[in-house]
């Protein structure tokens, strides 16, 4: 995606203050990243930054990590983190599998994992779910729910940590229930935390779609 000249400045002069560059021979300790204590919780694709600035201000003395690939969406995250004067985010722009399969992140260190309407990667030439987030929408092994995702995660999680996982696509919310279910580490729960109305869901909404809370 193409920057406009507002996130380029963005990106050059709130990284320092926001963003944090992966070292993948390092250790990196979430909690070391943050100058005061608190429950962690790591936002896995926070697309614009609207949940992720959305939450930060709700709790603010939980500290968020958010990871996300899209160059202009962590340049609207950073000027969004900047307008809220938020002091308990710190962001990341790596793949966020990539970067629970390395050593970089120990374990056990976040207390929830968000992963708020991701791409469905629906099934090759189905049409009932066409995806309101984007993407080819073709290839369901690419999801990031997932038993690899799965294992990746229990082992980050501390002790009764919470994965809370939105989507407006119901066959993507019936793939999650499945992968859950059939992993006796995780079971299902009432939806904990209050989350943000973000931009996808809204336009699920708007294309009159069920939006779903795991």
């Amino acid at each position: 995606g193409q920057c406009t000249r507002r996130q380029k400045a963005a990106l050059r002069e709130l990284w320092p203050r926001y963003g944090v560059d992966v070292a993948w021979n390092e250790t990196m300790a979430p909690a070391d990243l943050f100058t005061s204590g608190g429950p962690c919780v790591l936002d896995v694709g926070f697309g614009h930054g609207e949940s992720l600035a959305g939450m930060a201000a709700r709790r603010p003395h939980t500290n968020f990590l958010g990871v996300e690939v899209h160059r202009p969406g962590v340049a609207a995250a950073l000027l969004r983190l900047a307008e809220a004067d938020a002091k308990n985010v710190k962001i990341c722009r790596i793949d966020a599998v990539a970067l629970l399969e390395s050593h970089v992140v120990p374990e056990p260190c976040f207390d929830e994992v968000c992963v708020f309407f991701p791409d469905p990667w629906t099934k090759s030439g189905s049409n009932k779910d066409a995806p309101a987030t984007g993407g080819s929408g073709k290839d369901e092994h690419r999801r990031i729910i997932r038993p690899h995702t799965l294992d990746l995660l229990a082992v980050r999680l501390r002790p009764g940590g919470c994965l809370h996982v939105a989507t407006d696509v119901d066959e993507y919310a019936e793939h999650v229930r499945n992968v859950v279910a059939s992993d006796a580490r995780w079971s299902a729960v009432p939806s904990l935390a209050w989350r943000p109305e973000t931009m996808y869901e809204r336009r699920g909404l708007d294309r009159g779609r069920t939006i779903t809370d795991l």
